[in-house]
């Protein structure tokens, strides 16, 4: 049986990590093959601050997804955001080649060579993203395709995404000590919009609110463009700490929010009792008084996204107003209580538009939203990951050649503590109703895995009828280990490691 190729994502979130992988696209839709989430440690603001627990968290995740699909993972696309991510534009022109004849190919093709030369303006910084935001001819006529425009010069504001590089360092350093070489670090408030934004959200102007644990991410579209990126060090842990000042153990903090909680009090009745075990006996609290704290929080957040688009100048200019993504956006309430507050149409983002119906009930949630976003990029790229198809364990009774991996589990849901509630009926139902990417560097590793250019591939794509030759895969882990060394000896590299 010849080996299958995916691509595998991982996302490494502050309360837990995510690890997925896809095969492919049937009639342009992604297939999700397996999903795995488990809780995550020595990660705080997006950022790793302590590297063993953070390759033990990654370690457990990814196991699992070998396990899942009988493979060994040595390359994947990963994922960041945090407070030290940040926007900056640059200006830049060129002369037009040939004016009789106006504005050519290769004319804007020198001018992104010129952008793609630009450096961070601070050395501890790195340019992640380049995101072309328009293109004039002559300085004063804004054009959408400048080919074949008469004019002397071509010139172009770029969005650059900018990171600082430590991060980016300990993230790669992370990988690279459980085997696994990062094929490109994304921005996740870059990659996730990708999957949840329908055509005419991204033309005419909308915002994408990514709420997390301690990071809330913004993104901005308009004219079909990127304009505005940005991480908050503000998510839902800041309602989860206000809960705790209620005597609310932590172990039952995040459920309590989940289950019984509202981000609008006036949805709430007052004499609702929720009742909730301590040490000696049980403790009970109003329904009404936590929707109260949840709430407040809910509009600190807001506060914070309302100043991020009216710095990005956006201000009561978002026909479509916010799409919300994140763990965080599960709260009950929460699109209704934005709503009100920032008068914005809101609405919870979902990627069935461009995920396989038989996937989507892996990625039903929207903590699944970068996971999901980091896929896709990666097939829009067309280059799957180094996996290494394992052998299939003997069963008992079978002929060889009969043989067949086990299927995929899906991932299972964490069990948390009991909660009880005098009127459980109204904790039943807490769901809400309603770029150009960047060209993969040539590589010049001699591998078999197919290019995946966004066609309409079949689920697997091409087939590898041949393995790995021997020892192959154990020098594969000597050159990782040597990598990892050769970074910790040089203290990281330039823009080159990760763009």
């Amino acid at each position: 049986m010849g080996n299958k190729h995916y691509v595998v994502a991982i996302d490494l979130g502050s309360k837990n990590v995510t690890v997925a992988a896809s095969s492919g696209r049937v009639d342009g839709r992604m297939v999700v093959d397996a999903v795995v989430r488990k809780p995550s440690q020595g990660v705080c603001g997006g950022a790793i601050d302590n590297i063993e627990l953070a390759v033990a968290s990654l370690k457990s995740a990814v196991a699992e997804l070998e396990k899942q699909l009988n493979i060994g993972v040595y390359e994947a696309y990963f994922g960041i955001s945090g407070e030290f991510i940040r926007c900056a534009s640059h200006n830049d022109w060129v002369s037009v080649g040939d004016q009789s004849n106006g504005v050519s190919q290769s004319d804007i093709d020198e001018l992104y060579a010129r952008m793609e030369k630009v450096c961070a303006p601070n050395d501890d910084e790195i340019i992640l993203e380049r995101i072309p935001q328009n293109f004039m001819v002559d300085g004063s006529k804004e054009v959408a395709n400048p080919v074949g425009s008469f004019g002397q010069s071509l010139s172009s504001t770029f969005n650059f995404i900018l990171s600082t590089k430590t991060p980016i360092k300990r993230l790669t350093n992370a990988a690279l000590k459980m085997g696994i070489k990062p094929l490109k670090t994304y921005i996740n408030p870059v990659i996730t919009p990708e999957v949840l934004l329908r055509p005419y959200e991204k033309e005419e102007g909308v915002a994408v609110v990514d709420i997390g644990a301690d990071i809330t991410d913004v993104t901005i579209y308009a004219n079909n463009v990127l304009r505005y990126a940005a991480s908050i060090p503000l998510g839902s842990d800041v309602i989860n700490r206000d809960i705790s000042t209620l005597s609310v153990p932590r172990q039952f903090v995040e459920q309590m929010k989940v289950e019984y909680g509202n981000a609008s009090k006036e949805d709430v009745p007052k004499n609702e009792v929720i009742e909730f075990p301590i040490h000696k006996g049980k403790k009970s609290i109003l329904k009404y008084n936590l929707a109260a704290i949840i709430e407040a929080r809910v509009w600190d957040i807001a506060d914070y996204v309302t100043e991020e688009i009216k710095h990005a100048g956006y201000e009561k200019k978002l026909p479509y107003g916010i799409v919300l993504a994140g763990g965080g956006s599960k709260l009950a309430g929460l699109a209704k209580a934005l709503s009100e507050y920032m008068k914005m149409d809101v609405r919870v983002g979902t990627p069935e538009d461009v995920v396989d119906a038989e996937s989507v009930k892996l990625v039903d949630g929207p903590e699944y939203d970068v996971v999901t976003g980091l896929l896709w990029r990666g097939l829009e790229t067309g280059k799957y990951c180094y996996v290494d198809q394992r052998p299939v364990p003997p069963q008992p009774g079978v002929r060889d050649e009969d043989r067949v991996a086990p299927a995929p589990a899906a991932p299972k849901a964490d069990e948390g503590g009991a909660l009880k509630s005098e009127n459980t009926a109204a904790g039943d139902d807490q769901k809400d109703d309603g770029n150009k990417p960047s060209p993969a560097k040539p590589d010049d590793r001699k591998d078999d895995r197919p290019d995946d250019k966004g066609k309409n591939g079949g689920h697997g794509g091409t087939e590898n009828q041949h393995r790995p030759k021997g020892g192959f895969v154990d020098k594969f882990k000597r050159f990782i280990g040597n990598l990892s060394d050769k970074m910790d000896e040089m203290g990281g590299s330039g823009d080159d490691d990760v763009i």
